[in-house]
């Protein structure tokens, strides 16, 4: 018992919320591989299986519900502490849990996080990439204490009603074709004219996925997508060797366009970047980092 840590008792209480290895791991912005060890590790110290095999999740056995509800009030003992702790020295302490879409986090996050920890040396910022609606469902878990989502303007919005939301900013997104494309010296393209088009986008079950499937249909066609990619710099390069064109946030888009034409769309799609917590009070260093973020 004298050898038990808060770390894998953390990692113990995720497994009990979100009844997987995979969805611990998104919950708390680890690899699988590290949730597995963190399990095997605890279960050899108590002494028993904590855990068994119910199809593609986890099921708690005896032991693991009773050391499940100890890890719950642990982590929040934790958290009450850190609050209490920072209010009385005048000085914040705890970690930050971020989950945010990669271009939000090349765009202006990186910056913003260095910015907050320089005057707070004492909170650590857990920052990890993917896709809203993994860390909407992260957050509902209590695994994530702040997201920054995408949220698009012709797509009904997946965030939930119990939810606080702050929106930072809003973004054009544009066409990107390759040089010597048919339309490329057009100035605004139709989504009709589309098509026949291969695309490379975010890969389905993703909201960007789903806005320009919703768009294209509404042109007549069907979305082809011969290259679902995350990341925008790598939807660029799969357009700047043309094989495929791309709708990508302006900015993401690159200051100097090297074999690609950017132009507009009718219509023209909107996106914008909220910032999401739980609608309870927050602990003071994940307040004080919202309120860096949104000025609130």
């Amino acid at each position: 018992m004298n050898n038990w840590t808060w770390d894998r008792l953390r990692v113990f209480d995720a497994l009990a919320r979100t009844g997987s290895v995979a969805a611990a791991a998104r919950s708390l912005c680890m690899t699988g591989p590290a949730v597995s060890q963190h399990l095997r590790r605890l279960e050899v110290e108590v002494g028993a299986a904590l855990v068994e095999r119910a199809g593609r999740g986890l099921r708690l056995t005896g032991a693991g519900h009773v050391l499940a509800g100890h890890a719950r009030t642990v982590a929040r003992a934790v958290e009450h502490a850190e609050r209490d702790l920072a209010g009385h020295t005048g000085e914040l302490h705890g970690t930050v849990r971020v989950g945010a879409i990669s271009s939000a986090i090349r765009g202006f996050l990186l910056r913003r996080v260095r910015e907050f920890t320089d005057r707070y040396p004492r909170v650590r910022v857990s920052l990890c990439d993917g896709e809203t609606v993994d860390h909407l469902r992260a957050l509902h878990e209590d695994g994530l204490d702040v997201v920054v989502a995408e949220s698009w303007h012709d797509l009904p919005s997946t965030i939930s009603r119990g939810a606080d939301v702050t929106r930072l900013r809003t973004e054009r997104v544009r066409l990107v074709l390759p040089d010597g494309h048919r339309l490329a010296n057009r100035d605004t393209v139709r989504f009709s004219e589309l098509a026949e088009e291969v695309w490379t986008c975010c890969p389905p079950g993703s909201d960007a996925h789903s806005t320009l499937a919703q768009l294209v249909r509404r042109a007549g066609a069907e979305l082809r997508v011969g290259f679902p990619v995350a990341d925008h710099a790598t939807q660029l390069e799969v357009v700047a060797n043309g094989l495929a064109v791309a709708c990508i946030p302006e900015p993401s888009l690159p200051r100097e366009p090297s074999g690609v034409r950017i132009v507009e769309t009718d219509p023209a799609p909107l996106r914008s970047i909220e910032l999401v917590t739980q609608s309870k009070t927050l602990p003071l260093h994940v307040h004080e980092f919202v309120t860096s973020l949104t000025g609130r």
